[in-house]
Formats: C-alpha cells, sequence, structure tokens
C-alpha cells in the first residue's frame, strides 16, 4: 500500500462518462493490459490524409475527451490527426492509475502512432503531468516537437515545495517516482525542438521548479512566461500574438 502512496498523492483518476462528439476511439495494448486514445481530425477542410500528427498527454486530473485539439487549429492549412491518451484508470482505460505505467503507455501509444503516421511528422504536447510522459519520448525517441506547458521534476517538486504537509514522508513518496521519468534527465538527452510555456504564479508547480527543466534542455527551445498566470489560467488576449509567434516557430522548425 505504502509503495502507491506516490499515485495517491499525485493522481487524481476520473471514469465518468464524458460527450465525445467528432472523436474516435481507438484500444492500444501495452504490457499490463489497455488503454484508450480519442482521435479527432481537424484543419486543411479535412481533405485527403493528415499533413500532421498531434500526440497529447492530459495533466493529472485531465480526460482524453475534454481535450481540444490544439495546437493544430492555429495551423488550419494544415490537415491533423489530434491523438489524446487515457492512462490507466482514467475514463474506459482498463487497470488502475499509477506513475509506473507512465513511461510503458507513452512507448504503446506512440509506436502505435508512428506506424499509422507512416513517416509523417509527429508533435507532442503535454500540460502538467503529462510533461512527464512527453519528455520521457523526447529523452528515448526522435520526436519531431515539443509543446509543453507547466512541466514538473516530480521529485524535486515532491521533495522541495509539497514536503512541509506530509509529516515527513516527502522522501518516501519522491522514491516512488520511477527513475525512468526524471525529466531533468530526458531534457538533457534530447534534441528534439520545444516549446515551454510557464505561468509566472503557478501555485502548483512554481515557475523555479520548471526551469530546472528548462534550463537542462538540450534541443533548441524556445520559452514564454504567462503573466500573472496560475496553474491552470488560460493565456490572456494581452500575450496571445506572442504565444501565436512562438506557435509558428515551432512549426518551422518541427515540420
Amino acid at each position: 500500500m505504502l509503495t502507491r502512496l506516490a499515485d495517491k498523492v499525485i493522481l487524481q483518476p476520473t471514469t465518468h462518462p464524458i460527450p465525445t462528439d467528432g472523436k474516435a476511439r481507438r484500444t492500444i495494448s501495452f504490457p499490463e493490459g489497455t488503454f484508450e486514445v480519442w482521435i479527432q481530425r481537424t484543419g486543411g477542410e479535412l481533405l485527403g490524409e493528415p499533413h500532421l500528427f498531434v500526440l497529447k498527454f492530459p495533466g493529472t486530473g485531465g480526460r482524453a475527451e475534454r481535450m481540444s485539439e490544439h495546437p493544430a487549429e492555429v495551423w488550419p492549412d494544415l490537415a491533423a490527426e489530434v491523438w489524446t491518451v487515457n492512462p490507466p484508470g482514467y475514463g474506459t482505460s482498463g487497470g488502475r492509475a499509477s506513475l509506473q505505467f507512465t513511461a510503458a503507455v507513452a512507448d504503446a501509444v506512440y509506436g502505435d502512432l508512428k506506424k499509422h503516421a507512416e513517416g509523417k511528422p509527429v508533435v507532442v504536447t503535454g500540460n502538467s503531468l503529462g510533461c512527464v510522459a512527453a519528455l520521457y519520448l523526447a529523452g528515448n525517441r526522435d520526436l519531431h516537437g515539443l509543446l509543453l506547458r507547466n512541466p514538473p521534476p516530480l521529485r524535486q517538486l515532491i521533495i522541495g515545495h509539497h514536503g512541509w504537509w506530509n509529516f515527513g514522508l516527502s522522501s518516501f513518496i519522491a522514491q516512488q517516482v520511477p527513475d525512468e521519468l526524471c525529466s531533468i534527465t530526458h531534457a538533457k538527452h534530447t534534441r528534439a525542438p520545444a516549446l515551454f510555456i510557464t505561468s509566472e504564479r503557478d501555485r502548483t508547480i512554481p515557475p523555479r521548479y520548471q526551469r530546472q527543466i528548462i534550463d537542462a534542455y538540450a534541443g533548441e527551445h524556445q520559452a514564454m512566461l504567462l503573466r500573472d498566470a496560475d496553474h491552470a489560467t488560460p493565456i490572456d488576449e494581452s500575450q496571445l500574438e506572442e504565444y501565436l509567434k512562438h506557435l509558428s516557430w515551432l512549426r518551422e522548425v518541427a515540420l
């Protein structure tokens, strides 16, 4: 039971039904069972085959059924197919929610998507905890590009930011995070171009922790600070033009 404490602290799985208009469900197998991916098409008037594939990993309480096609809708001249993952324990994916499955799920969905994409570009996006899976892939696969918002270095965050409330268990909880989920290590070993988005007043993953990943990142990258934004604050209209410029750069270097 204690070895699952990190899962209890970090993960927020839900299984209630969520409408999925316009999305198709796909089931993928991995060594521990199966999980679901929700797929949607966008852009290019939906004509012909996709020019681009986007693989999305939601945050700790996120669900694939709710995810938008972003950033594909910013490039409307490109037909894109967007795959969003519900890991085990989320939605109707089998099994229990656990950090122990993160790497295996990422490997399985990326392998399946690469076969489907037939050599076309794949951009991987992560939000919050989803950045952990995205950076795992970046450190172990040849990706075309990454879009990451508020990425956490899990062990450092648990010990340094959340340790005050857990009665001295922070070190033990941090030890339950699998070694292959060290985002700082993966950042040092990837060359994929990446765009990092950081919320200036993020109380969940303070910017000083996100900077540990950004500063370690070996690939070409740009970083944008969302002024006065907390963890889930939408991008303010006053910064939208700047954000779109960063996305134009990501398209140029990734596609």
